[in-house]
């Protein structure tokens, strides 16, 4: 009976230990995407985004990959700070949802600097080892 118990939490312990990975992972990418996007940078907001993006602001307007890419390395929506806050995480399978608050600064087309605050959710998808962010849906707070 011991030997089953002990096989038990063996096994319980060494799945929670792969989520917890999973959940480092998903945050780590996030990060990413925080700092390309505060960088402009369009070939890490490529490789970190996902073809099929669907990027929603909390103004209506929706973007495709490359819209998204073009406007923040054309200098078009500039942010300046970016600071996420009460972030959380929930995978199932090869999918991760992620919730958060973005707290910043933005210059957008020349003007501001404008203080942004906005609730988010996040949709990840895991490609190979990467997790790649499928779709995008912000909110004014």
């Amino acid at each position: 009976m011991f030997k089953y118990l002990f096989t038990l939490c063996f096994l319980f312990s060494s799945a929670l230990m792969a989520q917890e990975k999973q959940v480092a992972a998903v945050e780590s990418a996030v990060t990413e995407l925080v700092n390309a996007m505060v960088a402009g940078d369009a070939s890490r907001l490529e490789k970190i985004t996902d073809s099929e993006l669907t990027y929603g602001h909390s103004s209506g307007l929706l973007e495709n990959q490359s819209e998204f890419i073009e406007a923040l390395s054309s200098g078009n929506s500039n942010f300046t700070e970016i600071n996420i806050e009460n972030q959380t995480v929930n995978i199932t399978g090869k999918i991760a949802l992620v919730r958060h608050f973005l707290i910043g600064k933005t210059l957008n087309k020349g003007s501001g600097p404008e203080p942004v605050n906005l609730g988010v959710l996040t949709v990840w998808h895991k490609k190979g080892k990467s997790w790649i962010l499928l779709a995008r849906q912000a909110y004014k707070r």
